[in-house]
């Protein structure tokens, strides 16, 4: 019995048949997407410029200058001034293990700051938009 190239290769990967998007047609759709946003100018600076930039809430002493304040009901959770929206933050620490070769394990402290925002700010040139930010 003669077998053709297609017989082996139902025979070494049965499951192709099954599926109707190869990864070839996969790669070539993205690649043509990839080549329409850079040519329509979806994500031109003109569309960055038109989002606004928010302001910073003023720099805090406590945290080095940064323009972030504790996670504390009487404190602003916002990293945004003139936001209006809602916020979401927590702090998240503890410990973890390093482990090299050949060495003995160590302990590391970890101290983590996370924020989400979403909600209107004006921005620096006055308007009011819509955005969503994330602090971590």
């Amino acid at each position: 019995m003669r077998y053709t190239h297609d017989d082996i290769a139902r025979f070494l990967t049965p499951h192709a048949a099954r599926h109707g998007l190869s990864r070839r047609t996969l790669l070539k759709a993205g690649v043509a997407t990839t080549a329409l946003i850079a040519t329509t100018g979806i994500m031109s600076d003109r569309a960055v410029a038109e989002s606004g930039t928010p302001s910073p809430v003023p720099a805090n002493p406590a945290f080095g200058g940064l323009h972030v304040y504790g996670v504390d009901p009487t404190m602003e959770p916002s990293a945004i001034t003139n936001f209006h929206g809602h916020v979401g933050a927590a702090i998240v620490d503890g410990t973890g293990t390093w482990k090299v070769e050949g060495g003995a394990p160590e302990t590391l402290l970890f101290d983590t700051d996370m924020r989400f925002m979403q909600g209107t700010f004006r921005s620096t040139d006055g308007r009011d938009h819509k955005g969503t930010f994330a602090f971590v």
